[in-house]
């Protein structure tokens, strides 16, 4: 099995069975696999990068992973529909799980979306795949900013 599909179908069961998903990041290496939540993640985009950044640094430091194969981070966020408001601002925002994920060795991100459904009591009951434009790219900032926080610490040799 792909395994972003299978962090993506754990991630919906933990989001469905608690009703939220804390910031996490999974990474595989060519040493080993961890997982862990990011203890910071800040309210900006900017501070969310540098949090990111920080986390890459520190995870090298362990120094339990080796050369960066795959990096899935998961979180809960908005989705706009109008790019001159920030998502959050946006009143026909949709609230989504997130799944995105960056394959080192080709730098090919991809991004996996799923409608958080709830009642009126705000209560969780269910999740709907988003499916992406196929034309589009993924290019964020986030995964980059992990990757190089890691190889700061801990750059590749080949």
């Amino acid at each position: 099995m792909d395994e972003v599909k299978e962090i993506a179908d754990i991630a919906k069961q933990l989001f469905l069975q608690d009703g939220y998903h804390v910031p996490m990041i999974f990474v595989k290496g060519t040493m080993g696999k961890v997982f862990f939540p990011l203890a910071h993640f800040g309210e900006t985009a900017d501070r969310r990068e540098l949090d990111m950044l920080n986390a890459g640094t520190t995870l090298a430091c362990k120094r339990n992973v080796g050369n960066l194969e795959l990096i899935v981070f998961v979180c809960e966020a908005w989705m706009g529909t109008n790019i001159n408001v920030l998502p959050s601002q946006d009143p026909n925002k949709t609230e989504v799980l997130q799944v995105n994920s960056l394959k080192v060795r080709t730098n090919t991100e991809a991004m996996q979306l799923f409608q958080i459904k709830r009642d009126p009591k705000g209560n969780v009951n269910g999740l709907r795949d988003l499916p992406l434009p196929e034309n589009g790219t993924i290019e964020g900032r986030l995964l980059p900013a992990f990757l190089k926080g890691y190889q700061i610490v801990s750059p590749v040799h080949n």
